[in-house]
């Protein structure tokens, strides 16, 4: 499969619903992602500048083009309100053609 066929999934979590509803919002409304979902509250366990944390958090699950990866990326880093957001991405290994085609679709 070339990289113009690849289809990917991110993450990222924010601190209120709101936020993480306008980035998903905006996210799909600029062509970055074909999909954003929100979930949440999640309960996050982490250590944070020497501190171990306990937070909810709101995870926003993007469903993109892999050439448009870099593109969300710097987009939403832009506009997150962390120092350190987290951006983890995974190629999807099998998508169903009718899924891979709309998803290549959205622009």
């Amino acid at each position: 499969m070339t990289e113009a066929q690849a289809i990917a999934i991110a993450w990222t979590t924010l601190p209120q619903r709101e936020e993480a509803e306008r980035l998903a919002s905006e996210a799909v409304g600029a062509g970055l992602a074909a999909c954003a979902q929100v979930d949440g509250p999640i309960r996050s366990h982490f250590t944070w500048e020497g501190r171990t944390q306990v937070e909810d958090e709101f995870r926003i699950t993007f469903k993109f083009a892999v050439t448009q990866g870099p593109h969300l990326e710097a987009w939403v880093h832009a506009r997150h309100p962390y120092a350190l957001p987290q951006w983890i991405v995974i190629e999807a290994a099998h998508v169903s053609p009718a899924y891979r085609a709309w998803i290549l679709g959205v622009r």
